[in-house]
């Protein structure tokens, strides 16, 4: 973390740059992927096959939405794919923030026990944590999962994406797993907008959509952990 008078850098240019690409990713990835998965949806494929049908397959503005869907999703997983590279590059060579921050001298269950004491005094009491640093339990955990889920949304998505190359009940069981991560990754983004959004993380909003900063004096009593040796 480098600090300037007053201030202090939360996250890297690269980290808002990385973030707010993926916000156009992630929504790219709901509407184009909820007609591959349910039937409900169709009439998301529907829409976007009328324009396009008129010029390939009139009559077929289901069909066509479909197929467009189908390459639009796997044009954004490639785009998602190269940006993530000089992110993940980038990230490697900074401190790791979404370690558990477990002291030596204390157990597993006390650790646990006192970030979710944090949590709740941050997100139902409005109050300032103890002992939570850049990012508390509950976000390391979502940061550690999202990436975990990641990876699998890719190998998944490529086998899918070259299914003639294996055989039928591989590419069902990743179709089913693909699915899954899908619906956990929707999960996932309303609880974290709901949370980002939420009065007590305004300032990390603030530092994340405008220069990364935050008041040095708030992020003493907002993330106590950065500041212990």
């Amino acid at each position: 973390m480098s600090n300037s008078n007053d201030k202090i850098t939360l996250f890297s240019n690269m980290q808002m740059w990385y973030h707010k690409h993926i916000i156009h990713f992630m929504m790219i990835f709901i509407i184009t992927g909820l007609p591959l998965i349910s039937h409900s949806f169709s009439w998301i494929a529907y829409i976007i096959g009328v324009p396009i049908s008129v010029f390939y397959s009139p009559g077929e503005q289901l069909y066509v939405g479909i197929q467009v869907c189908r390459v639009i999703h796997r044009i954004t997983a490639v785009l998602w794919i190269v940006t993530s590279i000089p992110f993940i590059f980038t990230m490697l060579f900074q401190k790791w923030e979404l370690a558990f921050r477990k002291k030596k001298d204390e157990s597993w269950g006390t650790y646990v026990k006192e970030e979710l004491q944090d949590m709740k005094t941050m997100y139902i009491d409005f109050s300032y944590p103890k002992r939570a640093g850049k990012y508390n339990l509950g976000q390391i955990a979502a940061g550690l999962a999202v990436v975990v889920f990641g990876f699998v949304m890719i190998i998944t998505g490529l086998i899918l994406w070259f299914r003639v190359d294996f055989d039928s009940t591989t590419v069902s069981v990743m179709r089913l797993f693909h699915g899954i991560g899908f619906m956990i990754f929707i999960i996932f983004l309303i609880i974290h907008i709901y949370l980002a959004v939420h009065p007590v993380n305004k300032a990390g909003y603030n530092a994340m959509f405008r220069d990364g900063k935050d008041d040095l004096e708030h992020a003493k009593k907002k993330h106590p952990g950065m500041f212990v040796k």
